[in-house]
């Protein structure tokens, strides 16, 4: 049984919820998305640029110059946007099964229990998202103020100058929703995962929290980088003494040559047309999936972090502890099913003809 103290302290949490294998393995398939992503788009610049070479040296650094060397249009603009948003989706969907597997241990020390429900990764998914759509309102009015400035002329300065006033007001607003919004991003999944209801509650919560309580969420954010990096440093700190015992023994039996065959074949820095022995391939390959191990692992504290951070803003707001969860299963049982309805309507038939058949009404 968890004990929950119900302030800073309860970040510490973090870190034991992350050593589920479970909670690892999900992450891990997130990160497998967000490489599949990222290979997907620099192998489709590369190969633009290098006339059909797929992923080469010198496709690689032309698509990273197309990217940062070349003059951004709306167009562009508009087509790296559409695909952030869908690896955003497709990321915060995979994440969702861990913030609800991490939901229920804090909230009810519940691990058996399924943590993917479809439901409720849409919304996690799709939240931070819909976030969006206020100020993407207050700025289409922005930019229907600025076609009046094409009006030529004294008289389309004034009339673009009288306009502004009631537009600006409208952009104040969105850029200060946007600004909340951006802050309050990270506890939109967790309030998905959490109190399961509808997107309007999973947006509007979490930046209701920020905009009264912006201080104890700063100090909270704090504190969570403060666990993610001393988490970093000791699974770093683990993971080089691992294969410093590795390299400890390859060198005491002698086996130098593979020891800095698996070293340049681990740091790209190897000659790429000589011959690989297999074990060093296979220790290299071993050396780069212990760092993605870690950095799923990474993941799973940072995401517990945000899980937590949320329930403490709601115990802090709205005076809710953790125990407080939404489990659809125990409100599906409250509700009478089909069965249930039939045999209480049948009972009140049964008991309508005993009272008939004691007290019959009087014939005219």
């Amino acid at each position: 049984m968890r004990i929950h103290r119900h302030d800073v302290r309860d970040l510490a949490l973090s870190f034991g919820l992350a050593f589920d294998l479970r909670r690892v393995t999900q992450a891990g398939v997130a990160l497998c998305w967000t490489l599949v992503v990222l290979l997907g788009v620099t192998g489709i610049l590369s190969w633009r640029v290098s006339g059909g070479q797929w992923l080469s040296a010198e496709g690689l650094i032309g698509a990273w110059l197309a990217i940062t060397g070349s003059s951004w249009g709306p167009g562009d603009l508009l087509l790296w946007g559409c695909s952030f948003a869908g690896w955003l989706a497709g990321f915060l969907y995979l994440c969702a099964p861990v913030l609800r597997s991490a939901a229920l241990d804090v909230c009810r020390d519940e691990r058996e229990r399924n943590p993917s429900i479809p439901a409720l990764n849409r919304q996690a998914a799709f939240s931070p998202l819909l976030m969006l759509l206020l100020p993407a309102l207050c700025f289409l009015l922005v930019l229907l103020w600025s076609l009046l400035t094409f009006i030529p002329g004294m008289a389309g300065a004034m009339i673009s100058a009288l306009a502004l006033i009631p537009v600006m007001p409208v952009a104040l607003f969105g850029a200060a929703f946007l600004l909340a919004g951006f802050a309050a991003a990270p506890m939109m999944p967790p309030t998905a995962m959490v109190e399961g209801r509808d997107y309007l509650e999973t947006v509007s919560r979490p930046v209701s929290y920020v905009m009264q309580r912006p201080g104890l969420y700063l100090a909270y954010w704090a504190a969570k980088l403060g666990v993610v990096g001393a988490s970093a440093l000791a699974g770093g700190a683990v993971l080089a003494l691992a294969w410093g015992m590795v390299a400890g023994a390859l060198w005491l039996v002698g086996q130098h040559e593979l020891l800095q065959a698996t070293w340049l074949q681990a740091t790209v820095s190897g000659d790429p047309e000589k011959e690989v022995a297999p074990a060093a391939f296979a220790l290299a390959v071993g050396a780069w999936s212990t760092v993605f191990l870690l950095a799923a692992w990474l993941m799973v504290v940072s995401l517990s972090a945000d899980l937590l951070i949320y329930l403490l803003m709601r115990y802090q707001v709205d005076g809710v502890t953790f125990d407080k969860i939404t489990v659809a299963e125990e409100r599906l049982q409250a509700l009478k099913t089909a069965v249930d309805t039939a045999e209480e309507a049948e009972e009140a038939r049964q008991r309508f003809d005993a009272a008939q058949a004691k007290d019959p009404a009087p014939t005219a």
